[in-house]
């Protein structure tokens, strides 16, 4: 037996055309129906705080009951935000962002909104386009990971329209910005390194291109080697992908003496890394022993396993969808992030994990020299 609350889409697809000789059900035919005014129940299907809980249920109920299909075109040409919240993000091939994904739609399909994804691959005109064509679709929001070469033009428009900034934050975005605490992620990386007598310590990460998550990585490093007697710091910064992640390591491991630990400033970059250790014919841990930052799955199949730092992806992902979608209520999670007022808004950082597999171990001897490669 059909009930309120459990109608298929056909059925109710069938009330609706039953619904006054098959016109269109609208918000006045459920306030009518419920004996409360229009605005109530606007606002109940709207999920705003101001209506009880019990009410929004009542009025989603019979909304279903009727048939209730919301007519996103006509609250667009009234100017009313649409049900859209645009995710733009660099690169959908990184797991970090294609998991992230997965949770905000989880999130915002929750809130019954629905979310859009957009790739910029870190090209700024690729963004102006996503930024302009989401403003255009009066997007309900946006969550960013904004690159670094942002137009004017973009920035303009942004700071018309709700905004969280991932990963990243741009100097010339005022928003909120969801990150993890990648200045301790890479401390606690080479830190771990340092405990097993390693020395001399390289890090692979990314340059200025990656903006704030770039500098504070590259800060955590330096701070944990800048703390310990007789450790040599050696760094590349190249862009985030596995290409430009083995060349850089090529040279890193050309050095005279070489690097006995590496610290990885992005999976992505792991992948390149790995490449040049396998081409130069060494062997992780017993030749070079590596910390890898992020931690999909390919890294507990691989080899000894790659130690990482996990991080808080469904937390940040939670609390960045309830910032741009419910401005209104304080996330769910909001005490499990650090929080620091900055000039251009507010900056949430989440705690990470050194996860410890079979990647690392005791320094005992100095290395001298690697493998010649072509």
């Amino acid at each position: 037996m059909e009930t309120r609350t459990d109608l298929s889409f056909e059925a109710r697809r069938r009330r609706q055309i039953m619904t006054d000789s098959g016109r269109r059900v609208t918000i006045k035919d459920i306030a009518q129906r419920l004996g409360v005014s229009h605005a109530t129940v606007s606002r109940a299907l709207n999920a705003s705080p101001l209506i009880s809980e019990d009410t929004k249920e009542r009025i989603r109920n019979m909304a279903a009951e009727m048939g209730y299909v919301p007519d996103t075109a006509a609250r667009v040409m009234r100017g009313e935000p649409s049900n859209i919240v645009g995710f733009i993000l660099p690169d959908v091939q990184n797991h970090f962002y294609s998991a992230i994904a997965k949770v905000l739609a989880e999130a915002v399909s929750a809130m019954d909104l629905q979310l859009v994804l957009a790739i910029s691959e870190d090209d700024p005109e690729q963004e102006l386009r996503h930024v302009s064509e989401l403003r255009r679709a009066r997007a309900r929001g946006i969550v960013i990971t904004p690159v670094a070469g942002m137009l004017a033009e973009t920035a303009a428009m942004l700071s018309e329209m709700p905004v969280v900034q991932l990963v990243r934050s741009h100097p010339n975005i005022t928003a909120d910005v969801v990150t993890a605490q990648d200045e301790n992620a890479t401390r606690l990386s080479t830190q771990h390194l340092l405990s097993l007598g390693h020395r001399r310590i390289a890090y692979l990460g990314g340059g200025l291109e990656t903006l704030s998550t770039g500098n504070h990585r590259m800060e955590g490093y330096l701070a944990a080697m800048g703390a310990t007697d007789g450790a040599v710091a050696e760094f590349r910064l190249v862009p985030p992908h596995p290409e430009a992640g083995y060349h850089a390591a090529m040279e890193l491991l050309r050095q005279r003496p070489p690097p006995s630990g590496l610290v990885i400033g992005s999976s992505q970059l792991a992948l390149g890394a790995l490449r040049a250790i396998r081409e130069c014919g060494l062997s992780v841990c017993d030749d070079i022993s590596l910390v890898s930052y992020d931690d999909p799955d390919w890294h507990q199949l691989w080899g000894p396993g790659i130690s990482t730092i996990q991080l808080p992806i469904r937390d940040m992902a939670l609390f960045a969808a309830g910032l741009v979608c419910a401005p209104q209520t304080p996330p769910a999670n909001a005490e499990a992030s650090r929080v620091e007022q900055l000039t251009s808004g507010r900056r949430f950082s989440f705690p990470v994990k050194l996860v410890e597999r079979g990647s690392c171990k005791v320094q005992t001897a100095p290395r001298t020299a690697m493998v010649d490669r072509p």
